[in-house]
């Protein structure tokens, strides 16, 4: 009998493949669109605004259930308070402006997002090898669902478990046993897929799963005092292979 009989995947920088300078390109563009708007309003100051203000929050919310700063907990209560926030440093202090802001940025990247190009044949080869497939996602769910839509990821997946939707994240061990006893799974029948040693390979670690996977596409040296994956894999591809042995 197999011994993986189920794969966990984390979905950022994993699966899909919006890296910063993709949102970088995003903001530009609502930025310059919004010049077109009020041709007194600085593209330039107001990227800088703006990427300065999203960047605090990530690092205050990373590995936490993410929140907006007055506390709502999806993704476009998030964007729209911080270009609120970028805008009133701009001078331009305008819940109007703020939500023409927060439409064009959702549909950019909404059309922005892409799937690395080793992801739809592993998935394929994975699912004649394992039992079932899953999501494991830190984020609000609106954002994390839109990457699964708008990719068409969700079609692939037996179950998808976003941190925001259960109230707790990785690398919590909590969010590993829901996904576990939704699907009915030993935990040491169950891999998991990430490019974070923290919150992926340490979120494995501490669930007891049988395997964290770690993703190493950059090939970047680990720490010291990371956790140590079970196995470390540059490309999707490699693990069709591994599950077999």
């Amino acid at each position: 009998m197999r011994s993986v009989r189920a794969v966990f995947f984390d979905l950022d920088d994993t699966l899909v493949d919006y890296d910063r300078a993709a949102w970088t390109a995003t903001v530009r563009r609502v930025c310059a669109a919004l010049e077109t708007d009020v041709p007194e309003l600085l593209p330039d100051r107001l990227f800088d605004a703006y990427t300065h203000a999203y960047a605090a929050h990530l690092r205050a919310t990373e590995a936490t259930i993410a929140r907006s700063p007055s506390g709502a907990p999806d993704a476009r209560s998030i964007w729209r308070e911080i270009w609120q926030r970028a805008l009133a440093e701009c001078g331009h202090e305008s819940d109007a402006l703020a939500g023409r802001a927060l439409d064009l940025y959702v549909r950019d990247r909404n059309r922005s997002y892409r799937l690395f190009d080793d992801v739809t044949e592993v998935l394929a080869a994975l699912r004649e090898r394992v039992d079932t497939l899953a999501v494991v996602t830190n984020g609000p769910v609106d954002a994390q669902r839109d990457k699964l839509a708008a990719t068409g990821l969700d079609r692939h997946f037996d179950l998808i478990v976003v941190s925001a939707e259960v109230g707790v994240a990785k690398p919590d061990k909590a969010i590993f046993d829901l996904a576990v006893r939704r699907l009915g799974v030993e935990p040491r029948s169950v891999w998991h897929v990430g490019d974070n040693l923290t919150t992926d390979v340490g979120g494995a670690r501490n669930a007891r799963l049988g395997a964290g996977v770690w993703l190493n596409r950059a090939g970047v040296a680990r720490g010291a005092d990371d956790p140590s994956p079970g196995h470390e894999i540059a490309s999707l591809r490699e693990l069709p292979a591994l599950v077999d042995q």
